[in-house]
């Protein structure tokens, strides 16, 4: 007779204080981090499958459990019921940003098409409200600061800071602030935090690599001063597997995985940096070689 198999899940924490990649199987585009006391919450796009915004907890940043999805479903019309014909397969909530302020949970987050929406929760396994702000913020994350205001940094490459208002549905009027030029490298998908007294963002962007740049001041409106390389080309020896290309008529034209990297490499972009802290502090003191940061 056949032996019965003892079937068990994947589990990160190999049980010796070491941990093994990946922490869970999971398509987890755009994760958003945050610690509260000695918890950790983590959250990241979903697109057009629902429900989505997963809410994750962790006590070790290895081991994670589920607690609830934020958002139950979306629905703007004909589309988002696959009525009429239509769909939004490919397109959905995205970029979130996952923040806590005053005991509430927040997750602010973006929509193909809707202006941004914000998500709230007094317990983070919900209920979750929500409601939708009156403009749309591209890769956007929010700072609450010392004071009880609010910042906001959004854009693509000429990123923009603005106030928002205490209802978190709209900017200050008059507080809308251009803080870098399409030429500072500082990208997209940004991170704006407060460490050391310091206004910190952090983003990505290729500019003939993949950067990790990062830009400090002392003041949430700037001037900011900006290292365009913290790190580059960090992969952690991973590769990308098969692609489906982007095809235009119907046609299905699938990309054999490159062991070698390259264009079809993978490389760390967008990402919350909770726990990267003490690792920005190296940077700034030690230079933007990515060599530099290992040997820190």
């Amino acid at each position: 007779m056949l032996e019965k198999q003892k079937l068990s899940s994947w589990k990160a924490d190999n049980g010796n204080g070491t941990y093994s990649n990946p922490l869970f199987y999971e398509e987890f585009s755009d994760p958003d981090l945050i610690r509260v006391g000695d918890d950790y919450y983590l959250t990241g796009t979903t697109m057009h499958t629902m429900p989505g915004l997963p809410v994750l907890h962790s006590r070790d940043l290895v081991n994670w459990k589920f607690l609830c999805y934020a958002c139950d479903r979306l629905d703007y019309g004909e589309a988002y019921r696959l009525e009429g014909g239509k769909s939004i397969y490919g397109q959905g909530i995205w970029a979130p940003c996952l923040r806590y302020h005053n005991g509430t949970f927040y997750i602010f987050s973006n929509v193909n098409g809707r202006a941004t929406q914000v998500f709230s929760a007094t317990n983070p396994s919900g209920p979750w409200a929500h409601h939708e702000m009156k403009r749309g913020f591209h890769d956007l994350s929010v700072l609450f600061d010392d004071d009880g205001k609010a910042y906001v940094v959004w854009g693509y490459r000429d990123l923009h800071i603005a106030q928002l208002n205490e209802s978190l549905d709209d900017i200050v009027e008059g507080t809308d602030h251009a803080a870098f030029g399409r030429e500072s490298l500082i990208g997209e998908g940004s991170h704006f935090y407060k460490i050391d007294g310091k206004y910190v963002i952090t983003s990505a962007w290729y500019a003939g690599r993949m950067r990790m740049a990062c830009a400090r001041a002392a003041t949430p409106f700037g001037p900011y001063e900006v290292n365009p390389e913290v790190s580059a080309d960090e992969a952690f020896g991973f590769t990308s597997g098969y692609r489906l290309r982007n095809q235009n008529g119907g046609s299905f034209l699938i990309s054999t995985p490159n062991p070698h990297g390259g264009p079809q490499g993978i490389a760390m972009h967008q990402g919350g940096m909770e726990g990267w802290v003490a690792l920005l502090r190296i940077a700034w003191q030690l230079g933007s070689h990515p060599s530099n940061l290992g040997q820190a």
